[in-house]
């Protein structure tokens, strides 16, 4: 049986891990090297965004861990292996993202999370991840005029001329 204890105790480690990650997330976009042509909205943006938001959730979940009332008194059982490979996931890419650039890195993350959601379809996640996050990189890129950063693929993405 679930003691409220233990709940709050699996709540704060919960609490604290998403505002790790989100701490974590922010430091990596800090350090990341950006043109200053980006100076207002950039490929910054939007890491920091995810990063702020899983600050803002880590401390909401810590503060309901340690003066909220418990939801589910039974408990409510949290599938942490998901939940590890997701983060993992995350944290691989923030720290591929440069060497590897947006496409891949960006198609390893959709490949890692769709594994954690139980697919068992590696190639064909790997193909979704890859034609996604090209995409992106597309719109970005290209359509925006926001650089995402190309990575091992710079040579082939490079413009003609």
């Amino acid at each position: 049986m679930t003691t409220g204890r233990s709940l709050r105790i699996g709540e704060s480690v919960l609490g604290l891990c998403v505002l790790g990650l989100g701490l974590f997330i922010a430091l990596q976009t800090f350090r990341m090297k950006v043109a200053p042509i980006h100076a207002a909205v950039g490929p910054r943006l939007f890491p920091y965004l995810i990063g702020a938001g899983l600050i803002v959730l880590g401390i909401l979940v810590l503060r309901e861990a340690w003066f909220g009332r418990i939801a589910h008194a039974e408990g409510v059982e949290l599938d942490w292996p998901p939940v590890g490979i997701i983060a993992a996931g995350l944290v691989l890419q923030m720290l591929l993202l440069e060497r590897l650039g947006w496409i891949l890195a960006g198609g390893l993350l959709f490949m890692v999370v769709a594994r954690a959601f139980g697919s068992p379809r590696v190639h064909l996640d790997a193909a979704l991840g890859l034609v996604l996050a090209g995409l992106i990189f597309v719109l970005f890129n290209y359509g925006l005029d926001l650089r995402l950063p190309a990575g091992i693929l710079a040579p082939l993405l490079a413009p003609a001329g």
